[in-house]
C-alpha cells in the first residue's frame, strides 16, 4: 500500500532532524580540529583535502539531487565552521561591471557566512593578502596576452611574502574555454602552499631577460616534459598552465630552465588548482 502525503511528510521531517543532528555533530568535530590546528600553528585550509572529499562524494552521488547542489552544500559546511571560526576573510578584485562575477564566484566557493569585501584593482587586491589582514584573494583568470599581468610579480617573490594560486573558480566547472573571457573564470590566491590532491593542474611562471615568442616557450616546456594546457604572456613574463602537480622541487622545472638557457631569469612554480569533477 502506497504512503499517504501526510506519512511522507512525517518521514521527511524525521530525516530533516537526523540530517540536522549530523550537521551539528560534524560542526563540533570540525571546530575541534580547527582549534587544534590554530593552537599548533598548522595550516587551517586544505584545498587538496577538500577536493578529495568532493570527488569522493560526487563519485557515489545519485540523482535526483543535482551534483552542483552537493558541491554547494559541502562548500557551505566547510567554510561556515572552520573558516568562520578562525577569523579568515576574503577580498575580491572588482573591475567595474565585471566585479559582480568574481563576487558570485567567491560567494559560491567560500559560502555565505565568510566576511568578504570588494577591492578595486587586481594589484590592490593582492596587497590586501600579502601585506594586509585578508587570507584569500579572488582574482581574474589570466588573460592570454596582457602587458601588465597581475601574476608577473609572483615570479620573483621572496619567501616571506610568497603567494600561491591554490584554486580555480567556478568550483566544479572544468569545461570552460580559456578564450571565453576573463570574467568567466577566476582563481583563489593565498599565502598557503598549493598541495597535491592526486588530480591537479599547475602554473609555472617564467621570466626572461628578453622578449620571446609564445611558440618558443611552449616548445621549451614540451622539451622539459610538461603537458601544456595554456600559455599566458605579458611582455617578458610567461605563465604556463600544465597538467599534473609540480612544485619548485620538480625536475621538470629545472629542465625547463635549462631548455630556455641563460636568458631565463626565473622559472618558478606559482601554484595551481585541484581538478573537480564537472557538475554542470
Amino acid at each position: 500500500m502506497s504512503k499517504t502525503l501526510s506519512e511522507i511528510r512525517v518521514e521527511i521531517d524525521s530525516i530533516d532532524n537526523q540530517v540536522h543532528d549530523l550537521l551539528m555533530q560534524r560542526a563540533d568535530l570540525v571546530s575541534s580540529v580547527a582549534r587544534a590546528k590554530k593552537k599548533e600553528g598548522l595550516q587551517i585550509v586544505h584545498p587538496a583535502r577538500e577536493a578529495k572529499l568532493m570527488r569522493r562524494l560526487l563519485s557515489r552521488h545519485k540523482q535526483p539531487l543535482p551534483r552542483a547542489t552537493v558541491v554547494r552544500i559541502w562548500r557551505e559546511l566547510i567554510s561556515s565552521v572552520s573558516l568562520l571560526q578562525t577569523g579568515l576573510s576574503v577580498v575580491v578584485s572588482a573591475e567595474a561591471e565585471e566585479g559582480s562575477a568574481y563576487w558570485d564566484m567567491a560567494k559560491n566557493y567560500f559560502g555565505s557566512a565568510i566576511p568578504m569585501k570588494n577591492i578595486l584593482g587586481d594589484m590592490n587586491t593582492i596587497v590586501e593578502v600579502r601585506d594586509g589582514d585578508a587570507y584569500f584573494a579572488v582574482l581574474p583568470w589570466p588573460e592570454l596576452v596582457d602587458d601588465s599581468p597581475w601574476w608577473a610579480p609572483f615570479l620573483d617573490q621572496n619567501t616571506e611574502e610568497k603567494l600561491s594560486i591554490i584554486c580555480a573558480l567556478p568550483y566544479g566547472q572544468v569545461k570552460i574555454d580559456n578564450d571565453v573571457g576573463r570574467h568567466k573564470r577566476g582563481v583563489v590566491v593565498s599565502k598557503i602552499d598549493f598541495m597535491p590532491s592526486d588530480d591537479d593542474v599547475s602554473f609555472i611562471g617564467v621570466k626572461l631577460s628578453v622578449e620571446a615568442s609564445r611558440a618558443r616557450i611552449k616548445d621549451a616546456a614540451k622539451v622539459a616534459g610538461f603537458s601544456v594546457i595554456s600559455l599566458f604572456s605579458g611582455h617578458d613574463s610567461y605563465l604556463l598552465e600544465v597538467e599534473g602537480y609540480h612544485n619548485q622541487d620538480s625536475d621538470l622545472i629545472r629542465k625547463l630552465q635549462d631548455a630556455l638557457g641563460d636568458e631565463c631569469l626565473y622559472c618558478k612554480a606559482v601554484g595551481g588548482y585541484p581538478v573537480i569533477p564537472d557538475t554542470t
